[in-house]
Order: structure tokens, then sequence, then C-alpha cells
């Protein structure tokens, strides 16, 4: 196949669906810092492709959690989320090459194979802080143009915005 013909097809290929995404959180924090590397497998049939930011919420809880000590929670009205941020890089991950002097990065197209590829992000906020912080005990993950989120139940300690760094190929969270 010419290279061209290769362009046409991967420009071709469809966004993935959150149907054949199956999400995996590895934890990735310290010093004060919550964080995880997200890894994204397409599970699906057909190939497809992942690009800019994943949609990243964090609902924090109204109410107070029993099992952690009373001094270090804030309770927050319900329905609050966290400010969710997005960026290029953080500690645990993203963009690692150099600032080009128009000083614009362009995000990866990051192509997943069917049933076998791979993508990643990664998450990073402060756990700790002066003053009690708010509480998450869910998190929701999903793509752009989808209002569909996938949840999970991950407690945390969310003492500043989240970051959330761009789909990356691979396992690893970061590129250049």
């Amino acid at each position: 196949m010419s290279v061209g013909r290769r362009a046409e097809a991967s420009a071709r290929l469809n966004t993935c669906s959150l149907s054949t995404l199956r999400f995996t959180l590895q934890p990735d924090g310290g010093l004060g810092h919550g964080a995880y590397r997200v890894l994204v497998r397409n599970v699906g049939s057909s190939a497809c492709t992942l690009t800019g930011y994943p949609r990243v919420l964090v609902p924090l809880d109204d109410r107070r959690d029993q099992s952690v000590q009373r001094s270090l929670q804030r309770v927050v009205p319900p329905g609050s989320f966290a400010k969710v941020s997005n960026t290029l890089n953080s500690y645990a991950g993203g963009y690692d090459g150099p600032t080009p002097s128009s000083g614009r990065v362009a995000l990866p197209v990051t192509q997943l194979a069917p049933r076998t590829g791979a993508a990643s992000f990664t998450m990073v906020w402060t756990e700790i802080g002066p003053k009690a912080c708010p509480v998450s005990v869910t998190l929701e993950l999903g793509i752009a143009g989808t209002s569909r989120l996938w949840e999970t139940t991950q407690f945390a300690f969310v003492c500043s915005g989240v970051d959330v760094t761009p789909f990356a190929r691979g396992s690893s969270g970061t590129w250049h």
C-alpha cells in the first residue's frame, strides 16, 4: 500500500466508542499527590482512534465518610465536582518533548488496534492541604463527543483541581 493510501486509511478509522473501551486505573501518586495512570484498551473488533483529552468528572462527596478522621474531611454542597483542567504534562506523564518556538504542541492521534490496542493518560491532584479537603468516592471517565461515562469507585482526598493529560499511545501516559 502506498504512503498516500495508508494515510487515507488511517484518516477513515472511526473514533473509538465508549462501549469498546476498557479503563484500568494504575495508582501513581506520592508526596501529597494523588495520581492515576489510566490505561485505555480497545476490546472491539475494529481499529479506532483517540485524540485530545478524555472526559473526566470527579464528584465530591456531600456527606461525611465515617471511616475517615473527621478533621481531615470537608463536606461540600450536593452536586459539587472537583475542577478538572486539561494540561499537556504533569509529573506523572503527558508531553515530554521540546517546546516548539510557536509554543504549540500538536496532540497525538492514537490508533488502537482491534482487541489489543492501548492508549493511556494521567490524572494528578493534591491530596493534602492546610485545611480539611473534600472527599471523592467516585471517578467518571469518558471520551469527547459522548455523554456516557464509565464509573468506578475510588476514594481520594481532592484538595486541588485535577489535572488531566491527553491520550497517548501505549501504557506510559507519555509522548514526545
